[in-house]
């Protein structure tokens, strides 16, 4: 699992990016994950939605399951 993110880091991210310090690479990652390899990339495994999407979809289906 580590070894598939850090492919996506790399090929989606890290290869189009040039930084100037560590502390600029470091934000930039963290702002990768936070707003895109988190909340908007399409997974496979969730059914080709986004990881929060597809937690939306759990909690809700989830608490449709406690209401019945």
């Amino acid at each position: 699992m580590a070894e598939n993110f850090f492919s996506h880091l790399k090929t989606e991210f890290y290869h189009h990016h040039s930084f100037t310090s560590r502390l600029a690479a470091r934000t930039g990652v963290m702002d990768y994950i936070e707003s895109w390899y988190i909340r908007k990339r399409p997974n496979a495994r969730a059914g080709h939605r986004s990881p929060a999407a597809a937690l939306t979809a759990y909690q809700t289906r989830d608490q449709q399951t406690l209401a019945a």
